[in-house]
Parts: structure tokens; C-alpha cells; sequence
């Protein structure tokens, strides 16, 4: 029979071992990896700026007949049109083309190489007029075409006026200016993509002349 005097000290023994036991057997916490890099080649284009566009175009188109069997040819006058355009156009930056550069692991520092933002998508809005859309705010024949108007001629200056606006709109995107902000608003997102993966990013534009195709 066991002495009662025995039974604490036997019962801390048994306590003690069963502590120590549990220490050892409990599993080291494992310390989750970093999240991998982003695929740049996945994300396609990070469009950075959208900007609308409005302006009156005025646009001359001559009239002339050409003289049968000479160089010569009479000139009856000219369509002008004024127009209202109205559109917008969204600057990207094609992440397809982007590369990483001096990418530590141990700091988790890196260097991103982005290509310039082009205007991705600039055209001219065909909605209604009540609903923000170009309309023509006149259409007159000056000379002797005022004398002979003519419905194809007055659709061929129309759709000419429209085709400036068209340039004009893509010439707007293009300005340094816009440009410029696009870049900016591009470098803020991509930092700020990874960062939230656990990199300290630092973006480099590449020269306008040496963008890949």
C-alpha cells in the first residue's frame, strides 16, 4: 500500500512529465512564405487615366467640277460645318511589356521597368445630343453650291468634319501633360499592388523611343 505521504509528490512527478511531454510534442509554428511576384504578363493594360474631350470643330470642304479633256476645273464653292464634338479617351500602360529588375529577396526591394502610357482607346461620342453625344451645329454652302446643294456633298463634309475631331480627340491624349498624370497615377497603383504583397517597388519609365513594339 502506498504511504500517503508518497501520493503528492508522485502526483507533481506525474503532473511534470505530462507538462515537459506536451512542450515536446507541440509543433514549431511555421512562418508562412512571402507571396509570389504578380505576373505582369497576366494583367494585361492598367488603364491610369480617362479624359474627356469637347470642342467646336469648323471644317471647310471645297466643291469643284473638273473640265472634260483639260486640267482645269470650276470651282462652285464649299461646304462648311460646324461641329460639336464631344468624346474622351483612356491613356494605359501596357503591363505586357514591363519587366522586373533588381529584385532582392532578403529586403523584398525590387525595380519595375514600365513602358510609356499611349492613348489605348480616344473616339468621338455618336449618342444623341440630349445624352452628351457631337452634334452639328450647322451646315451651310457658300459660292454657287448654295445654287446646286447636293446631299452627297454635304455628307462627305460631314464625315470629314468628323474625322478631324477624331484626330483632334487622339492629338488631346497625346499632350505631355496628360501624359504625365497618367504616369503618375500608374506608378501609384503598381506600388501600391505591390506593397500589398509585401515589396518595396520602384518604378522606372523606359525613353518613349525604346518601348517595345
Amino acid at each position: 500500500m502506498t504511504s500517503p505521504q508518497r501520493l503528492p509528490i508522485l502526483l507533481v512527478a506525474v503532473t511534470a512529465a505530462a507538462i515537459i511531454f506536451a512542450f515536446i510534442k507541440k509543433p514549431a509554428e511555421q512562418v508562412a512564405p512571402p507571396p509570389p511576384l504578380i505576373s505582369l504578363e497576366k494583367m494585361g493594360h492598367l488603364v491610369s487615366l480617362k479624359m474627356n474631350y469637347a470642342d467646336v470643330i469648323e471644317f471647310t470642304q471645297p466643291n469643284a467640277v473638273d473640265i472634260p479633256w483639260s486640267q482645269w476645273e470650276v470651282r462652285l464653292g464649299s461646304t462648311r460645318v460646324l461641329l460639336v464634338a464631344r468624346g474622351d479617351c483612356t491613356i494605359a500602360t501596357d503591363l505586357r511589356q514591363a519587366r522586373y529588375e533588381d529584385i532582392d529577396e532578403r529586403a523584398r526591394t525590387l525595380t519595375i521597368v514600365l513602358p510609356p502610357p499611349t492613348p489605348l482607346q480616344a473616339r468621338i461620342s455618336h449618342e444623341a445630343r440630349n445624352r452628351g453625344g457631337s452634334y452639328f451645329y450647322a451646315v451651310t454652302e457658300q459660292g454657287l453650291q448654295a445654287f446646286i446643294p447636293s446631299a452627297q456633298t454635304r455628307t462627305t463634309a460631314m464625315n470629314n468634319a468628323l474625322g478631324t475631331a477624331q484626330k483632334a480627340v487622339q492629338a488631346a491624349c497625346s499632350q505631355p501633360a496628360v501624359l504625365n498624370t497618367a504616369k503618375e497615377n500608374a506608378a501609384t497603383v503598381m506600388q501600391a499592388t505591390l506593397a500589398a504583397t509585401g515589396w518595396m517597388p520602384t518604378v522606372i519609365w523606359e525613353p518613349l523611343s525604346g518601348a517595345r513594339p
